[in-house]
């Protein structure tokens, strides 16, 4: 029985997963770990590149047809034989502490959670972000307070080593119903069964964003997809897993959804179809980023300057979009 299980779901990555799977041979843990590479239905090479590692003992590679990452990780964890599990994305990588760093807060303390620090990169390399935070010990509701601030250590489940027996006890799966932010829905579930949480924000994770990303797939003044939509049954779901007792957590929540309405304005007033965007689309959302607005300006897990954003896109959302675009402006997502 190995100690810690990864879970890798690749879907054509046939060009980073080696770097990935290599990275995670290269752990200087000193205990046994397995790691479970699901190809999900890959029409590229993925499959030919992964026959390399079919007799590495430490390897256990799964052919599947493709059901997407959420599926796909409830698949693995149905294969979890081991104490703790964790997960990585086939297009990052990570350092040779990684499991290191998150081991030893569990034998450090005694904990439910171990969460680790990560870098944003691009794929040239570029840092974009290195989470930020201290080494420190919390409670579940402060935890549900840092998850959804930007920059910290947030709701991936990449950063994170979980005690397989709360996810067995209580049986939590992945929402494959859900599009975006389903890792973060996961993470806050798991956070409901937590009493003591630990972080070290050493940056060990590398996150690898793409621009033709599912999250990052609607850019400021591309064609208007509504893709981004998605994000907000997340968030719904978000205010539904925890108690109503939990206050300061559903400010933050409705901020969120706040947020994720005034980015969705701001792409459709700056795409060359915003005229062809449904009406009841755009109704909707500045009905949202007029509902959640309090608990938008009194949030704390947002950066400052959004706040100046949505006055700003509020009152002169075409000419806003128009510059962010121009400006090549980020988003914090």
């Amino acid at each position: 029985m190995s100690s810690i299980t990864v879970i890798i779901s690749a879907y054509n990555a046939a060009k980073t997963i080696e770097r990935c799977v290599n990275s995670l041979l290269k752990q200087d843990i000193g205990i046994d770990y397995k790691i479970l590479i699901f190809n999900d239905g890959s029409t590229d090479t993925t499959w030919d590149v992964l026959q390399k590692y079919k007799d590495n003992c430490y390897i256990q590679l799964i052919n599947k047809k493709n059901s997407g990452a959420s599926e796909t990780r409830n698949q693995g964890l149905d294969l979890v034989d081991s104490e703790y599990v964790t997960f990585v994305d086939s297009d990052d990588y990570v350092d040779s502490n990684y499991l290191k760093v998150l081991l030893s807060q569990y034998q450090k303390n005694n904990i439910d959670l171990a969460i680790c620090g990560y870098r944003k990169e691009l794929p040239d390399g570029t840092t974009l972000m290195i989470g930020t935070g201290s080494n420190t010990i919390l409670n579940r509701k402060q935890a549900l307070h840092d998850i959804l601030i930007s920059y910290g250590f947030e709701g991936y489940l990449v950063n994170k080593l979980f005690k397989f027996s709360i996810i067995k006890e209580h049986g939590l799966r992945f929402d494959k119903n859900l599009r975006i932010s389903e890792d973060l829905l996961f993470c806050i579930e798991y956070l409901m069964y937590c009493q003591k949480i630990s972080y070290d924000p050493t940056p060990v994770y590398h996150y690898i964003r793409y621009e033709n990303s599912q999250l990052h797939s609607n850019q400021i003044g591309a064609q208007y997809t509504g893709k981004g939509l998605n994000a907000l049954s997340t968030f719904d779901r978000l205010n539904e897993v925890v108690p109503m007792n939990y206050s300061d957590y559903h400010q933050e929540v409705n901020a969120r959804i706040c947020w994720i309405a005034v980015t969705q304005l701001r792409a459709i007033e700056a795409a060359p179809n915003r005229k062809k965007v449904d009406k009841d689309t755009y109704g909707m959302l500045r009905e949202l980023a007029l509902k959640y607005r309090p608990d938008f300006m009194k949030n704390t897990v947002l950066p400052k300057r959004d706040k100046l954003i949505y006055w700003i896109n509020w009152f002169f959302p075409r000419t806003f979009g128009f510059l962010w675009r121009k400006l090549k402006l980020q988003d914090h997502s």
